[in-house]
This record gives structure tokens, sequence and C-alpha cells, in this order.
């Protein structure tokens, strides 16, 4: 704006009359198209594109025994334009020679100067500008292993034995090779690895030829991939024990590569494997888009669990290695990250994002597609309701004022750190299942499928796969994803029955952002195009009427005479927004609707309930007369959410009020958690498995139950040796009730020598609320003997206000060697993801004191302005909330007690 002022002002002065003309200036005629040379200056962002690789062949020395590795690749691509020089990515790596070579007949060698620019950044300049067409840039080079983050190449010993692993998502394969590190350059790669000759060597595609080399050492020379993005390539190298787990019905197979000595615990996975490409392969009606399938165990992963590389994708070890008796909880963790990752393999991998900002499309997917398969498994799971928990939790997020978009334009290399967060995967596919709804599970798979293969091997972007799915529906639907997409935040809708006389009963609908107390407004978005269906009584038994929702208010006609008795404004609860309810429609579902309603209603109806009861806007006892329903439905879902509604508010219980809240919790839950015990049988299902383990936290750790804990004691004298699926909440319960138990469980984390339960001691003691012994815990994360990356988690896990501001000040104590020893990369934003121990605080009187420290301690880090904006906001929500809650609280637990509700039967 400033320049056009500048302009017109200039003209007014140059025009006026007696003023002299100006002359134009004397431009110098272009060059000629053949003397142009384009010397691209550093770029911010994206590569130039005056040199597009079209395939990479790379090979790399790894010996796990060393520091580091060389490489050498070589890639072929294609000059637009005679160019001097071209930009690569690098994350350091120590260029030897480059050279490029001119793919013509009669080709010379050009050599090229390497130069760093950053961390991220390698100038390749040309001693002689390139010209225009095809060449192959050869650079021999050498890397180091990551150590510490699990990114790039990175190595990790287990019982001696070292291992070398790759995870090169999000920009991480420009520490293993010099390359175009975009997804939306996907060409083949040619992979070549030298090891020791006594080692396994996996890629993403199977082995072509395998050669003795000298010095025991062989080269393992894999087939050529079909094209991928940088980011998918994988590799793993080490001495693993191969699984067969069979084949594909077209014949694909099937491996798990496990650890040494840990080919038994790979059974579960390479059992169900199998079945679950199955599934995957009827859901999208092709076959498996890879040569093969291996599944590779990763001891310890930095922020991911599982990667979806494609024909290699790896897991983190207590996910895909199930010892014998493990709990059932873990089998079906595996089955769901399996399905998520295997899905990728069509989304993802067989078509993959053009940039970052629909990462959605890959990750948003998969989790729809895991609830998918998960739910076709084993139906028993009842997936359907992991859906709803999940639909909630992205509403959570989406509380935020300064929450993300699902299609967050990337303007920063920080915003690609960011993109990895619920609102990418719990709200995209969301999203995903309310317009599955909304134009028919049938025809929103055909919009899918056309997809897939209008984009195999290729990439795409979010307006390309919502008009597949439009296509197949028969309408446009571009518009009313968009305002799902392209804005933060999520609808709150009101339903008011209208019955007039004479008239057919109607529900007038409203919308408006959600923004609860504590946030500032924000600016004024546009309407949701929001399709809304809506449960109701129709006589005594159940109707259905749906609209879509384009308008701050709306209207939906019902086809019933009489005026129904309730409304329930979000039918299946796949709605992607929130419900505002008066108490006299909440009433009214509680006491007439709840025997209709399906399990995820009601889900539903409680997540908006135990919100709108912890914000003032319905009773605090009208929100808790649902517990005693709850209970009584048995699953681990209905246990959860009547659990949910207590504990969400205990952080506000006034200490003064603790014990009387403490012994609610033991009232009302105490004999359902008794019956569960201590001791689980053999033949448990998942739902009896986990409602233990939720209602012993809440009754024996929340509300300190004198009988559970002693019935801990005794069995913590066998600790190690109790059932994987009560161990660690024996842990919990009883380190604080003995100090003698908490000191042998204390020096036990220096002996035990297998991870998972070493990682259930540190997280039992964690819990404790004596200061002085969380003094002794915290400790821990600061002793050489012990991995950071396992004892960091004692930071955030302050069970109440005395243990996290000892937390908070043992930080600010060690804050620079701790900023210097945890990991700086793989999980979505590092260490600035430790603000959150301080926000949790909720406490008014220090609001400022805390928004200022971890502004100036995280927000400077990667990614750490969005987190730290986000942390900011959640304590201003929270301090808020706990204003609103504390006389609640204080009017209910000063109520004459009610009886217990009856103990649930197994």
């Amino acid at each position: 704006m400033r320049q056009r002022l500048c302009l017109v002002a200039c003209c007014l002065i140059a025009c006026a009359p007696g003023a002299p003309r100006p002359q134009p200036p004397v431009a110098a005629p272009p060059p000629p198209a053949a003397d142009r040379i384009l010397e691209p200056a550093e770029p911010a962002l994206r590569l130039p594109r005056n040199f597009l690789p079209v395939r990479y062949a790379a090979t790399l020395a790894i010996d796990p025994a060393r520091d580091g590795f060389d490489g050498r690749i070589a890639i072929t691509g294609t000059v637009s334009e005679r160019s001097l020089v071209i930009w690569l990515h690098g994350h350091h790596l120590t260029i030897r020679r480059a050279t490029a070579h001119r793919d013509a007949a009669g080709g010379t060698d050009v050599e090229l100067t390497a130069t760093p620019h950053g961390d991220e950044l390698l100038e390749l300049r040309a001693a002689t500008p390139l010209d225009a067409g095809s060449w192959t840039l050869a650079l021999d080079y050498t890397g180091a292993y990551d150590a510490l983050s699990t990114t790039g190449a990175f190595k990790q010993t287990v019982h001696g034995e070292p291992y070398v692993y790759s995870q090169l998502e999000a920009v991480y394969a420009r520490r293993v090779f010099p390359c175009f590190d975009e997804p939306d350059s996907k060409v083949p790669w040619q992979l070549t690895l030298e090891v020791p000759a006594a080692l396994v060597a996996v890629s993403n595609t199977p082995v072509a030829r395998e050669t003795p080399l000298d010095a025991g050492r062989k080269r393992v020379e894999f087939a050529p991939t079909r094209p991928l993005p940088s980011y998918l390539v994988a590799f793993g190298v080490g001495p693993f024990d191969v699984v067969d787990a069979g084949a594909t019905a077209h014949g694909t197979p099937i491996r798990v590569i496990a650890l040494h000595g840990r080919a038994p615990d790979a059974a579960w996975a390479a059992k169900t494997a199998p079945r679950l490409l199955e599934l995957l392969e009827e859901l999208f009606g092709s076959p498996y888009p890879y040569a093969k399938l291996d599944l590779l165990a990763i001891p310890l992963a930095v922020g991911f669990g599982a990667m979806e590389n494609a024909g290699l994708v790896t897991f983190s070890e207590p996910l895909i290695l199930l010892p014998p008796h493990a709990p059932k909880l873990r089998e079906y963790d595996w089955v769901r990250a399996a399905a998520h990752e295997l899905g990728h393999q069509w989304f993802g991998d067989l078509v993959t994002m053009a940039w970052w900002n629909d990462i959605w499309l890959n990750e948003g997917f998969a989790n729809w597609v895991e609830h998918k398969i998960s739910a076709r498994f084993e139906p028993a799971w009842h997936e359907e309701l992991a859906e709803i928990e999940a639909r909630n939790s992205a509403l959570g997020d989406d509380s935020l004022v300064v929450a993300r978009k699902i299609r967050q334009p990337i303007a920063t290399p920080d915003d690609i750190f960011n993109v990895f967060d619920g609102i990418t995967y719990d709200k995209g596919a969301s999203v995903l299942g309310m317009f599955e709804r909304y134009v028919g599970p049938e025809v929103f798979l055909a919009g899918v499928r056309a997809y897939l293969v209008d984009h195999a091997y290729g990439n795409a972007t979010s307006d390309e796969l919502v008009r597949a799915i439009g296509t197949a529906a028969g309408k446009d639907i571009r518009t009313a994803f968009a305002t799902f997409l392209d804005q933060p935040g999520a609808p709150q809708i009101t339903a008011t029955l209208v019955c007039d006389p004479g008239k057919q009963p109607r529900v007038a609908l409203g919308q408006e952002r959600y923004v609860p107390p504590g946030a500032e407004a924000p600016e004024a978005g546009q309407p949701w195009i929001v399709p809304v269906c809506v449960a109701y009584d129709r006589g005594g038994a159940r109707g259905e009427a749906c609209t879509l929702l384009d308008a701050p208010v709306g209207s939906l006609a019902l086809d019933e005479p009489a005026c129904p008795a309730w409304v329930m404004p979000n039918a299946w609860g796949r709605g992607y927004y929130r419900t505002a309810y008066t108490e006299d429609q909440v009433t009214a579902l509680r006491d007439q609707a709840w025997p209709v309603l399906a399990p995820a209603e009601r889900e539903a109806v409680m997540f908006d309930v135990e919100d709108e009861a912890a914000l003032g806007a319905l009773p605090l006892p009208l929100a808790l007369s649902f517990v005693p329903r709850l209970l009584a439905a048995g699953d681990r879902f209905s246990i959860r959410a009547a659990l949910a509604i207590p504990l969400a508010i205990g952080e506000f219980v006034p200490d003064d009020l603790r014990p009387a809240y403490e012994a609610w919790l033991r009232r009302t839950f105490g004999p359902a958690a008794h019956q569960a015990g201590l001791t689980p049988s053999d033949r448990e299902s998942l739902d009896l498995e986990v409602t233990r383990d939720d209602l012993v936290h809440a009754v024996g750790t929340v509300g300190r139950d004198p009988v559970l804990a002693a019935a801990a004691v005794v069995l913590a004298g066998k600790w190690r040796d109790l059932p994987p699926a009560i161990r660690p909440r024996v842990a919990e319960l009883a380190a604080p009730a003995q100090p003698a138990v908490f000191q042998r469980l204390l020096r036990a984390v220096y002996t035990e020598d297998d991870r998972q339960r070493r990682l259930e001691l540190i997280g039992a003691l964690a819990a404790t609320r004596d200061v002085a012994q969380q003094r002794a815990v915290l400790a821990l994360v600061l002793d050489p003997k012990l991995d950071i990356r396992d004892t960091s988690m004692i930071l955030g896990l302050g069970a109440l206000e005395p243990n996290r501001v000892a937390a908070q000040q043992f930080f600010r104590d060690h804050q620079a060697e701790l900023l210097a020893r945890l990991p700086q990369d793989g999980a979505a934003s590092g260490p600035a993801d430790l603000s959150a121990m301080f926000t949790a605080s909720c406490a008014a009187a220090r609001r400022d004191e805390i928004a200022g420290y971890i502004t100036a301690t995280f927000g400077k880090l990667r990614g750490g302005a969005r987190v730290v904006a986000q942390q900011v906001e959640s304590l201003d929500q929270c301090i808020a909330r706990r204003a609103l809650l504390e006389p609640a609280i204080r009017h209910w637990l000063a109520a004459p007690a009610a009886p217990a509700p009856a103990a649930r039967g197994k």
C-alpha cells in the first residue's frame, strides 16, 4: 500500500502543468534464452525448481558399531534452464566431492562446489553453467547417526547389540541423503546398503542382489521402488530375527523383523497382519500396492509410535513385540496401530499429499481407516465408540481460539512441525466421518476408491479428494468441506423444539463458534455448512431427521404430529459439532430417551453435558446423575464416561474439600473397583481389563482407597512377576502406601533390564503425592545412568499442585542442562511441549509470571511459538473454568452423602 500511494503522488507532481515530462528509463533488452544463466538465491521455504529429480540411486555404508556412515548418491533430474546453482536439502552432511554429468551422448562432467547454508540447505555451484536437459548429480559424503532423537539415520543398542534405523518424516531425509526433501518430489529410489556380513539389512523393496565384500562385509542391493517422496524411504540394519508372517491373497510376502532373540514375541503381529491387510484390500477395492511388506521393530522412538514407510513399516517395540500373556489392551493397540500404518500404504504412500498443508490427507484418513478396520477385525471391541472418543478429543483441541486449521498454510519451516497434532489426526478423521454419513458410506467409499485410482503413485490435494467424493455423490460438497478445513474451531449447535398449535413440530437450529470462558473473542468467521441429524421421540419410538445447516440459523421439520418428548441433536454422534443443551433437554434425555439412544449417542451427550457442567451452564448434580446409568452399562466406554465427570473436576477441588471428594469417589465407584479387584483371570475381555484399570486408578490412586492400597502392598512383593495388565497399577498404589515399598521400587529402576517394566516403575513412582518422594523421583531425570528419554515423563506427572510446583522448580533449577540433554527433534514440537507442566497449575495469581516464563523459555524453540500461544490460552481458560466451577463443587461436596450405586457384574 505504501508503494501504491507513492506512485500516485509522484504522478500528480510529474504530470502537473509545466512540469517536465519524465522520460522512461532505457531498459536493457533481456538476454536471449540461450545466454540467460539462472543463479537462484537461497530459498526460505521451498527449493527452486530449476532442477527436478526423476530418480535416485543411493549407496550407504552402514556399520552399527561405528558412529557414522558413508554415502554416495546419484540424482538424475532435469535442468529446466541454463543454471549455475542448484539447491538441495542437506543437514550436517559433509560433502567430499560433487559432480554433474550431462546425460546426453558425449556428455561431460562438471565439478560442483557444495556449500552448506544454515542447517538444512546445500548450494551446488557449477564450475561452468549446466545447460538445460538431463543431468545426473553425483555426491560422495559422510553423515552421523542420531543417538538421541530417533531422526534421520539413528543408532540404538539393546543388550550390547547395536542397530541402525531410519525415520525420515517429516523433513529428516536430508539428514541421510542430499535430496529434494519435499513431498511432491515423488520419484523412484534405488537403495544399496553395505553392511557387516552377519547382519540383516532391510529396506522398502525386496533384495535384488547380495554380494560379498572384503573385511567381513556384504553389499545388499534392493530393487528400485515405485515413486516415493523422500520421507518414505526407509532402512534398518542389525542382528534381527526374521519371522515369516505368510502372504496376502495376491501372494505378497509379509514378515516381522524383530529384535534379536525376540521372535516369539512377534507372534501376535505375525498372526494378525495378513488379516488386517486383507481387510484393507477389501475396503479400498485394490491390492496392497507394493512388492512386499516388512514390519520392523524399533527399541525406542521419540515422538512417534510407528511410521508408514512403503513396504517397511516401523513400530516401536511395545506396539509390535508382545510377550506371552500380554494385556488385551496391548493386542488391541497393535491392531489399531497396524491398521493405521497399513492404511497409509494407500493414503500417504500410494497417493501422497502435494504439500504439508494437506498432511491431514495422510493422517486424518489413516485415523478414519484404523477405526473401520479395527471394527471389522473384532466387532466386540465396539470401535465405533472409540471413534466418538476421538471426535470428543478433537473438539477439545478445537476449543482454543488459537487452534490450527486442518488445512493450515505452511508459511515457515516451524509450521511443518506443528501440523502433527490432534487437529490433523482426530479432527481430520471426524470431519471425514461426518461427511461419510452425509453422503452415505457406500457413496463415500466409491469416491475414495476413485481418488486412489486417479492419483495412484502420484500426489494429490484436498480439493481433488473432495471433488472425487462429490462426483460419486452427485453433489458439490467442496464448499461445505472447506468450512471445516479452512477455518479453526468448531460450531456449537442449539436445537430448540418448536411445537406451535396446528403445525408440524420443528427444531429451530442455530450455530456459532464454540468459545469457552477465558478465551479472547475470535475474528468473525463464515458459518459452517454442517450436516445436522437429530434423533427424536416419535410417539414413543425413535425418529430421525437431517438437514444441511448453512447459515447461522435454520429449521428442521419433524415427521411427527405430536410434540416430541425429547430431541437429541447429533444422531449417532457423528456430527463434528458441540451441542448446547438446556437443563430440561438434558433431563428428558436422561429420563426418557436414554433407553433408545445408541451407545455412540450417549457418548456424545455425555461429552456436552460434562463440558457445560464444568462451565456452570448446567448444574453439576445433573451431570453427576448420569453416573449410575453409565456404571450399569458396564462397558469400558460407559465406565470411562462415568469417571470422566468427577475426574475432570478433580483438579478444581479446593484442598479443604479434597477428603470429601476422595470419599465420594470411594463411595460411588468403590464397589465396582473392589469387585474387579487386582487379580485378573486368565480369560478376560478387553472391556473388563480396561475398566478394572480405570476404576482402580480412580478409587485407589485418586480416591486413596486403603483396601486397594493394602492389597497392592502385598502383591508388590513379587511385582515383577505380576500379570502385565495389572502391574503398573499395583506399583502406583503400593509405592506411596509404604515408604519401604517406595524405596524398593525406586532402587528397581536401576536394576530392571526390561524397558517396559522400567517405564511402568517410573510412571508409578512419579504419581506420588509426597513432595519429598517426588523430589527423589525427579532426581532420576538427570541421573546419567538412566535414559532421559525414559525419565523425562516424570516432569509432567505431578499429581497435584504441591508436586507440580516441585517439578516446575526442578525444571527451573536445571533448565539449561535439561534443554541440552532432551531430544530436540522427533517429537512434534520437541521440548516446547514441556510448557504444559507450567500452565497445568491453573493458578490465577501466577498467570502473568507463568505466561512470561514459558514464552521466554520455550517460545523460540522449534515449533515453540504456536505451542506457547496454545498453552497460554489453555491457562486462561483453565483459570476461568476454576472460577466458575469452584462454587458448584463446594455446594456438591457439602451435600449429604448419597447411597453408593450397585456394583456392576462381570
